[in-house]
């Protein structure tokens, strides 16, 4: 079974599962990442309702997100077109991060953004203690659903990422098509380094060209804030969280796929 955790205020200690209050978690951020230019697509919003309109956004289109990962019967013809031709890119990151975690020294995993929980099911199945977070209650309902129905089970955590305090360590994590709508990276990557010992696996989505230019046009029109990435403001941001030396960058097409080895794993 999975269990959901609303912890918006108070933030919960998620290991014990109990409130905790306590103060905002910060940052001292480089000069090199607070000079980062903003990468945005889409609407104009200020960063302070970009959180609120990401998770109204996914809210609403929660059961057609999940049936891009196999419940094709739900998708339109023209939505089984799109998958095709644009987003082969995520079954592609499904299937490499899949791979990644089968290592033996990977025991517990964090999934932040982990929408309708397909990869919170795949890792579960692996064996692995999952936790996963993600700011949409109606995409953790659906991630219950699957997790349920596959007999398996994770912890899901209806928050921000940024507001969530874990007093526990964890193997890996999985940031899958969660940076598309996050402003700035730094803060997200800084707090990945205090809670995942071995490694983390996440996807930039490209700036530049077609498909970025049409997903534009598509999150424009449904009022949802976008950001995109050329390598150059991936590797930044890397560097800026001081991941320096040990990240991998590769070409997915529409994304950037990258792998950071901090310790422990490989």
């Amino acid at each position: 079974m999975s269990h959901i955790w609303r912890t918006r205020i108070p933030a919960r200690d998620c290991a014990m599962g109990s409130p905790r209050y306590g103060a905002k978690i910060g940052y001292d951020l480089s000069t090199k990442a607070q000079n980062m230019k903003p990468r945005k697509m889409g609407y104009g919003c200020t960063s302070s309702t970009s959180t609120r309109a990401v998770g109204q956004f996914f809210d609403i289109y929660a059961k057609n997100f999940d049936a891009i990962y196999g419940h094709t019967e739900r998708r339109s013809a023209l939505g089984r077109w799109v998958d095709r031709t644009f987003r082969q890119v995520m079954m592609r990151r499904f299937e490499e991060t899949l791979r990644q975690t089968k290592k033996q020294e990977i025991h517990s995993v964090l999934d932040i953004g982990c929408g309708p929980g397909r990869y919170i099911a795949a890792f579960a199945l692996q064996g692995k203690d999952v936790v996963g977070v993600d700011i949409a209650e109606e995409m953790l309902k659906i991630a219950q659903d699957n997790i349920d129905a596959l007999n398996v089970s994770a912890d899901l955590v209806l928050d921000d990422y940024l507001s969530v305090h874990f007093d526990r360590i964890f193997d890996a994590a999985c940031l899958m098509g969660f940076f598309d709508y996050i402003e700035d990276p730094v803060p997200i990557l800084k707090k990945l380094a205090t809670e995942v010992m071995g490694e983390f696996y996440a996807s930039f989505p490209k700036s530049g060209g077609f498909l970025a230019w049409q997903r534009h046009i598509r999150y424009r029109l449904r009022r949802c804030p976008l950001w995109l990435y050329s390598k150059r403001d991936v590797e930044d941001a890397l560097i800026a969280s001081g991941f320096v030396g040990c990240y991998e960058i590769r070409d997915f097409g529409r994304d950037w796929y990258v792998v950071v080895q901090m310790q422990g794993t490989g």
